[in-house]
């Protein structure tokens, strides 16, 4: 994967989080988190897909996750997606994760 593609990433985790943290509180469908970053032009549904995995997947030695989703089977868009502890952290810098960019306008 070139750099160009892994900021693009990253950038994206940043929006995911940064998302999430302004709905704080209440649980969104990974649709409507969709729908939120238009604004970035992040919308590729398979990009979303890899984000939301690494996000939710288990970080460094203290085994952290910043968001936890409840999987729809019949449509992955109609999951359930919150921040975690750990994720409100990171949004408000508290943590620091290298595979999250986050694009402070």
């Amino acid at each position: 994967m070139d750099q160009v593609k892994v900021t693009e990433a990253k950038l994206l985790r940043g929006a995911v989080i940064s998302k999430l943290y302004g709905t704080y509180g209440t649980d969104i469908r990974i649709r409507s988190l969709k729908n939120l970053l238009r604004s970035k032009g992040f919308v590729q549904e398979e990009e979303l897909r890899k984000a939301i995995f690494y996000l939710g997947g288990e970080h460094g030695e203290e085994k952290l996750r910043y968001t936890h989703v409840e999987v729809n089977d019949d449509n992955w868009l109609d999951g359930i997606i919150w921040l975690t502890p750990a994720g409100v952290n990171l949004a408000e810098k508290d943590r620091e994760d290298i595979g999250v960019i986050f694009d402070d306008e």
